[in-house]
């Protein structure tokens, strides 16, 4: 069955979990596993998002990584201080990987 197949009784969904923190390593930044299926099929890790501090205001950035649905490739998507997002471009790039410049290894369009 295909990761796009979905059933009225059971719709296939995106699900985002906060992963626990390793111990002794309370410096570490948050992160966070983003998930497609529904708990009769299945679940299927799609990414994470990761949280990082920028500039000296400590501006708080979420950037996504998204695993390729095909090649199982991982590639850091872009960054962005709203957190979902972050989860509908992890999504976005599970249902179709060219939706993202970073995939293509295409160069910045705006100069």
């Amino acid at each position: 069955m295909s990761a796009t197949t979905t059933h009225e009784d059971d719709p296939q969904v995106v699900s985002v979990r906060r992963l626990p923190s390793a111990q002794g390593t309370p410096s570490t930044r948050p992160k966070w596993e983003v998930s497609y299926g529904s708990e009769t099929q299945g679940w299927t890790v799609i990414g994470w998002i990761e949280e990082e501090l920028l500039g000296r205001g400590r501006t708080r950035f979420y950037f996504a990584v998204g695993i390729h649905p095909e090649t199982g490739k991982h590639y850091r998507l872009e960054g962005h201080p709203n957190f979902d997002n972050r989860v509908n471009t992890v999504a976005d790039f599970h249902i179709d990987p060219m939706t993202s410049s970073q995939h293509l290894g295409a160069s910045n369009p705006y100069p």
